[in-house]
């Protein structure tokens, strides 16, 4: 088995960020920690998932866990057990490091075993089953699609990124470092580093499918995470463009359509689609309630409320008002 290293694995236990799928939704900073014990009795079924204990003892899973920006960071403990992903998951994308124990993830044709310090990025729209027959203990990071597949150059039910292979162990420091500090950083520090972290997990990910011999791939995956980067940093500047984002990064902006044409979007088209989903998550939190709906579409990035709204209607079927009076509560 290969070396692990990785900071000598084990650590976080919180101050861990928290966000199980049953506590996030909103994103807010100000939102707590919050635990959650599930008894593992052979029949409980919690978010599309259907838990089985394996041996004698049924044990308790422990998951913590705290909003991070778009996403949800967990650390989650469980004793044996077999778990069945049965339907989506509200976040589609999980991002999976293994701090203890053992396991292996199984579909119909292909299985991959996780050991201590590997990742594994599931496609929770695929129906899976982990089979943990010990005691384990993990990071997990769930991410919406519409943040992380721009950076994703495939689609696959899971991708395996082995402890100690390339990129794969900067990006496992940057997932420990995540978790030890989410909690002391505010909302706009959280969207940041989510952005920059799906760019270099995009890398990575583009790393371990690209043969050794050719690197032109792994160039247009990292000019393509820059360029994606710069939208999420920028993405408040109503004078953001092509032109404006291919200056500033020193490429032409022919080179930058072409490399957005990679994940099969336009430069307008994909700042406008993440302008109005930040509208729509602010127009949610509880944290901008005191912002008019004209502010918000202006700190979305909007120079125009008449097209902020009209866009807003065509793409959620809703003007911004009814979603900000059908809003969860706090």
């Amino acid at each position: 088995m290969a070396e692990v290293d990785c900071a000598s694995l084990p650590e976080p236990s919180l101050p861990l960020p928290s966000v199980d799928a049953l506590s996030c939704g909103t994103g807010n900073d100000l939102q707590p920690e919050t635990t959650v014990e599930i008894d593992v009795d052979g029949s409980q079924g919690f978010i599309g998932k259907k838990i089985e204990p394996l041996g004698d003892r049924p044990g308790t899973i422990r998951i913590r866990s705290r909003c991070f920006a778009e996403a949800d960071l967990a650390e989650i403990a469980a004793p044996p057990v077999r778990i069945t992903q049965a339907a989506d998951d509200p976040y589609r994308y999980h991002l999976i490091l293994l701090l203890d124990g053992y396991g292996t993830y199984h579909w119909s044709n292909r299985a991959i075993t996780q050991s201590p310090g590997d990742l594994v990025l599931l496609d929770t729209a695929q129906r899976s089953q982990l089979t943990s027959p010990v005691d384990a203990r993990l990071l997990r990071l769930g991410l919406p699609e519409t943040l992380l597949a721009p950076f994703l150059p495939a689609r696959d039910c899971a991708i395996h990124l082995c402890a100690r292979q390339g990129l794969n162990t900067l990006l496992t420091r940057h997932l420990r470092e995540l978790a030890r500090e989410a909690a002391r950083l505010d909302r706009s520090a959280q969207c940041g580093l989510l952005a920059h972290f799906s760019g270099l997990l995009g890398l990575a990910v583009e790393a371990g499918r690209t043969p050794r011999p050719t690197g032109r791939r792994n160039y247009r995956a990292y000019q393509r995470q820059r360029i994606l980067s710069y939208i999420e940093a920028n993405l408040s500047d109503g004078r953001l463009t092509a032109g404006r984002a291919a200056g500033d990064l020193g490429m032409s902006p022919r080179w930058l359509h072409a490399l957005l044409e990679d994940v099969g979007i336009g430069f307008s088209e994909l700042v406008a689609r993440r302008r109005l989903e930040k509208g729509r998550r602010m127009l949610e939190e509880a944290a901008s309630r005191h912002l008019s709906i004209a502010e918000i579409a202006f700190q979305a990035g909007f120079n125009d409320l008449s097209t902020f709204y009209r866009r807003f209607g065509e793409r959620y079927s809703m003007t911004p008002g009814e979603v900000r009076r059908t809003r969860p509560l706090a």
